[in-house]
Order: C-alpha cells, then sequence, then structure tokens
C-alpha cells in the first residue's frame, strides 16, 4: 500500500476512536450524492456477499465495476456474474487501486473485518452498505458511528427485515397504540442450534490451505491461527469469538431492531446474564441477558425490562400461556383417507380462536392493554388474540433495503439503517456478550464514558487489538 493510504486509514482509526464522545445530527450533515449511475464495488462475494451483490446490482442505476473476495473460487463466481467487473483478493488493493473509478462499497465480510474495511471505505468518502452485525467490538461501532457522522456519504447496515412488510406493519400497529405502555421487551432466536457450531474449543493440529484460500488475507485484523478445513471457513466462523459474535449478534440486530425502533431506546443502564459462559474460543450454546433501559413516552414509569434469549430458550411459559400463545405442537400424522382429512379440517374449523404459536425469532413487546408480537417472517399480531379480533392488521408496505440505499446515494430517498442508528443496535447486542461472561452479576453500564465502573475487568472486552500489520 502506498504512504497516502497508509497514513489516512491510520488517522482514520486514530480520529474516530478519539472522538467517540462527539455527537451530531443526521438530518443537518451534507452529503455528496452521486449524480450518474452509481458505480459500485463489492468487498465479499460468497453467501451473503453474492446476495448482497445481486440486490445491488439488480438497481437499474447500478454498475458493479470492482470485485474483492479471499477465495478465488467466490471470486472466479462472481466474475462470471459480473464479467466486466475487476477482480481483486485484499481489499485494500481494490480501495487504493479504484479510488477514483468508484463511489460505492458493500462489506460483506466475516465480522471481524468489517470494521477496518468500512473505516477505511468511509476514509476515502464512498458510501458503504455494511451487513449485520456493524462491527464485532463496542469500540468498533463507537468508531464507525463517529466516521459516519463526519464523513458526507450515505450508510446502511443489512438489516433488510426492517424493510419488509412484516416490521412495517407492526409499528403500524404499534403507533396505533393498542398495547398501552410498554413494560417488558422479550426477543428471542433459534440460533446457534443447526447452524453453526458453538460451545466447543479449538481443533488440534492444522490442514494444508487450499490453493484457492488467501488465509492470511482472511484472518486479517484476527489473531494468527492454522488453518483447519471446515472449522472457520465459510461461514463457520459465526460462533468463534475472534471472528464472529455467535447468536447474538448476528440475529439480534434483527430482532431488537423494532423494539429500538418503536420505542427509541438509548443505552441501557444495566445488562446481567445468565447461562454458561464463552469457553475462550467459542460463544455458548445458549444465552438468556436482562437489559434494563431508562423510560421514555412509549413506556411505563419504571425501568424498562429488556430480555433477549437464544440457543431455543423463549420468554416465560407462564407470560406466553397469559397471551394465549403456544409452543409449536409436533406435526400431525398424514391422514390416509377421506375420513380422516374431513375430520381434521372439521377440528380445525371447530376452534374459534387458535393459539398463537411462538415463532422461532421474535420480538414480544408486553404492554398495560396487551401485547404486539413482531415476528421478521410473518404478519404481526396483537395478543391474547381474541382480546383484539375487531382490530384490522395493516398490509405493510416493504420495499427494497438495497435499493433504498441506492437511492439514497443518489439523492432519491433516506437510508433507513444508517450507522448512526445501526452502530446503537450493534453496541447493545455486543454488550450482552460481554455480560455472558460475567454470568449472574449485574454490570453497571456508563454509556457516557463507555465503561463498566463497578466491574473493570469487563471493560476489556469493549475492544481488541488488531494483529501486528492491521492497526
Amino acid at each position: 500500500m502506498t504512504e497516502r493510504f497508509t497514513r489516512r486509514t491510520a488517522l482514520t482509526y486514530a480520529g474516530a476512536l478519539g472522538g467517540l464522545a462527539a455527537s451530531g445530527c443526521l438530518a443537518n450533515r451534507p452529503v455528496r450524492h452521486v449524480s450518474g449511475r452509481l458505480r459500485h464495488a463489492c468487498i465479499g462475494v460468497g453467501g451473503m456477499g453474492r446476495a448482497d451483490a445481486e440486490q445491488i446490482a439488480s438497481h437499474p442505476e447500478v454498475d458493479i465495476v470492482a470485485l474483492c473476495d479471499v477465495d478465488q473460487d467466490l471470486l472466479d463466481r462472481a466474475k462470471e456474474l459480473y464479467p466486466e467487473a475487476r477482480t481483486y483478493r485484499d481489499w485494500r488493493a481494490l480501495l487504493e487501486d479504484e479510488a477514483g473509478n468508484i463511489d460505492s462499497v458493500n462489506v460483506t465480510t466475516p465480522d471481524h473485518m468489517h470494521a477496518v474495511i468500512t473505516l477505511s471505505a468511509l476514509a476515502e468518502q464512498k458510501h458503504v452498505y455494511c451487513q449485520k452485525p456493524l462491527t464485532r467490538t463496542v469500540a468498533e461501532a463507537r468508531a464507525v458511528a463517529a466516521a459516519a457522522r463526519r464523513t458526507p456519504v450515505v450508510t446502511q447496515m443489512g438489516i433488510q427485515n426492517r424493510s419488509k412488510a412484516p416490521y412495517r406493519s407492526a409499528l403500524q400497529l404499534f403507533r396505533e397504540n393498542h398495547i398501552g405502555k410498554i413494560h417488558q421487551v422479550h426477543v428471542w432466536s433459534d440460533r446457534p442450534a443447526g447452524w453453526w457450531p458453538q460451545g466447543v474449543g479449538r481443533p488440534e493440529g492444522s490442514d494444508p490451505v487450499p490453493d484457492d484460500l488467501a488465509w492470511d488475507l482472511w484472518l486479517g485484523v484476527a489473531p494468527g491461527r492454522p488453518f483447519k478445513e471446515k472449522a472457520y471457513h465459510p461461514f463457520v466462523w459465526r460462533g468463534w469469538e475472534d471472528f464472529g459474535t455467535g447468536a447474538q449478534g448476528d440475529m439480534a440486530c434483527h430482532l431488537m431492531d423494532p423494539a429500538f425502533w418503536f420505542l427509541g431506546l438509548g443505552a441501557p443502564t444495566r445488562i446481567r446474564s445468565e447461562g454458561p459462559p464463552p469457553n475462550g474460543e467459542t460463544y455458548p450454546l445458549w444465552s438468556t441477558v436482562h437489559y434494563e433501559f431508562e423510560p421514555n413516552e412509549h413506556t411505563t414509569r419504571g425501568p424498562l425490562l429488556f430480555t433477549w434469549y437464544d440457543g431455543g430458550r423463549k420468554p416465560p411459559r407462564s407470560l406466553l400461556a397469559d397471551l394465549g400463545v403456544s409452543e409449536p405442537s409436533p406435526p400431525a400424522p398424514e391422514a390416509e383417507t377421506q375420513t380422516e382429512v374431513e375430520a381434521q379440517v372439521g377440528a380445525e374449523a371447530a376452534a374459534e380462536v387458535r393459539p398463537t404459536v411462538v415463532p422461532a425469532n421474535g420480538c414480544l413487546f408486553v404492554g398495560t392493554e396487551g401485547a404486539l408480537l413482531a415476528d421478521p417472517y410473518a404478519p404481526p399480531q396483537l395478543l391474547a388474540a381474541d382480546r383484539f379480533a375487531h382490530v384490522e392488521i395493516p398490509e405493510g408496505q416493504a420495499v427494497n433495503h438495497w435499493h433504498q440505499w441506492v437511492d439514497a446515494c443518489r439523492g432519491q430517498a433516506l437510508a433507513s439503517a444508517p450507522f448512526e442508528y445501526s452502530a446503537h443496535l450493534t453496541e447493545v447486542a455486543l454488550l450482552g456478550n460481554v455480560a455472558l461472561r460475567f454470568p449472574h452479576e449485574t454490570l453497571v453500564w456508563n454509556a457516557k464514558r463507555m465503561r463498566f465502573p463497578d466491574r473493570p475487568a469487563a471493560n476489556r472486552f469493549l475492544s481488541s487489538t488488531p494483529r501486528q500489520g492491521w492497526g
């Protein structure tokens, strides 16, 4: 890399990390919009990276001009889809060589590389679309937010459920004020079971690095370790502390989003976790994290109690039962005769109000007059259902999350998940990961100072030191 690029990147890190307390107003920040077609570069083109590229490229005013991936096989497959694009293995070379040829990038890599690539792209004043979670550590989230506030570009985090119909319908229901003041929020995910390994130790030994994988570039800012086949690349990196953010980092940005969006939540004041702590290599198989937030106009007077569950854990059955929500039943045996089919249909029709089944992933608002269940993949529901049978569920108007960002880059829309918002959402999720290391302890959080004043040992998990040569 040239001295110009290296120094600029270093100054970006220093400035962003040094200005964590800075504040700014998104509405008043000038933005350098693109006047013509958006010239775009894709950094990370496998898995979700391929999906991001396809969605962005499907906008009629976008040209994919550059592609980057540390895996040559994935890069070759992307090149087949965008034959005119120039290809790179090293994102640093792409940002340097294409500085005058691109307007924007998407960052769709393992979590540990999000911040360094995003900060570098912002230093080059490129519009950025970054996958969730925005960063791997709290300090990185603060740094990215600060850099975004002072850079005249459009940013968006990849929480596409925010732009789909179910959440937009849930927002309309919330604004109709059916359930009163909110006093509890429960958010849960089925991850990680069946998705990627957690609760495991580091595999012994090493395997030859495949010819098509640039392992040192894949490691990037993370500490060095031997390559092990099927242990880290692709996708299964999510459960490893050095590379991913576990179940909460992966899904909380999707599932906590309605709570922060609808309620306008600030920083938590207290955090307490339950469950096994991380083992020093991977996150645990399950966890429950309790947050407390200061009340606001949407909540009751006491602190808002906010609970995250993963690994198949869900809100208390007593609460769900009171709301008429049941656990999913095993599938009924397949009917073998017409008579049996008619019997099954008749039994279903006879039930006046069938109980709501708790989804695998969801966000539940519990208010003084009822509850609202926001499911990212299905229409929202007011609970208990029989109490709100007269309420019509509004039809949410979906928009394309990627196209919205492209249109915002061109001055024709506003991004709905800019880094100024999504960095805060990411930070709260990552604070939960810090709390996992101190199970059953109540950690007091001072957001302004970015410290746990009563538990100094927790502060070292708010940041990490990049590998030598990657700072």
